[in-house]
């Protein structure tokens, strides 16, 4: 005679919520606690993307020259240019993904697990941001990946420049401060001007920050 038994319900779903736990994948976005960067502790190529940026200030229209290619003014562009400028071709793996060109770069940098979570950035490092417009124009704040800049300095005190594409001023650098995130003297506007208001007033560089990636320290193959 077979004696059957009833498992209790909240037995199988503490066995289910185990395994989706166990088969879970590990986190894309890590976490990293590091000291602002000192100038002079810049690697080669990082002092080459500071300069590459720099070259892109005040530039309002048109299409973005770097060497031999061509590249068009907006926020991904801008990052490609910079890049390739500086001996880093991007497109060799950007190419590689669907998607509007931020996701692109992201999903480039997450598969080669150089997406990072953190207060004090360095030189060179790309910024991703979420939620800068209306992208979906839905009226609600669930526009992921709509905009990239690149990290120039950090100074002591955790204050960020970075270099990106202003839709109404065209290549400026801009500031943000993840320690003192409401502070509107030490973070630049970054919510598009005429989008639907933001949950909580959250419209500077500060609040709308997603991660940051560090292309530059890409595999060599990347290299020009």
């Amino acid at each position: 005679m077979k004696i059957f038994f009833k498992i209790p319900s909240f037995l199988i779903l503490a066995v289910m919520m185990t395994a989706l736990v166990s088969c879970s994948t590990v986190p894309e976005e890590t976490w990293i606690e590091e000291d602002f960067q000192q100038p002079e502790d810049r690697t080669a190529i990082q002092d080459k993307l500071v300069e590459s940026a720099g070259h892109y200030i005040g530039t309002t229209s048109g299409t973005l020259k770097s060497d031999d290619r061509n590249y068009c003014l907006d926020c991904s562009g801008l990052m490609l240019a910079i890049y390739y400028r500086a001996g880093i071709d991007l497109e060799k793996c950007y190419a590689k993904y669907l998607g509007n060109g931020v996701k692109r770069l992201y999903s480039c940098l997450r598969d080669h697990k150089l997406i990072f979570n953190t207060k004090t950035p360095q030189a060179g490092d790309l910024i991703f941001w979420d939620n800068t417009w209306d992208r979906n124009e839905d009226r609600e704040f669930n526009d992921y990946f709509t905009h990239t800049g690149i990290v120039v300095d950090v100074d002591s005190e955790g204050t960020i420049t970075y270099a990106h594409h202003n839709y109404r001023q065209g290549v400026v650098y801009e500031k943000m401060n993840l320690r003192y995130p409401n502070d509107t003297s030490l973070n630049s506007p970054m919510r598009m001007r005429g989008s639907p208001p933001a949950p909580e007033g959250q419209y500077l560089a500060s609040h709308l920050v997603r991660v940051f990636g560090r292309a530059w320290q890409l595999p060599k193959k990347f290299m020009r």
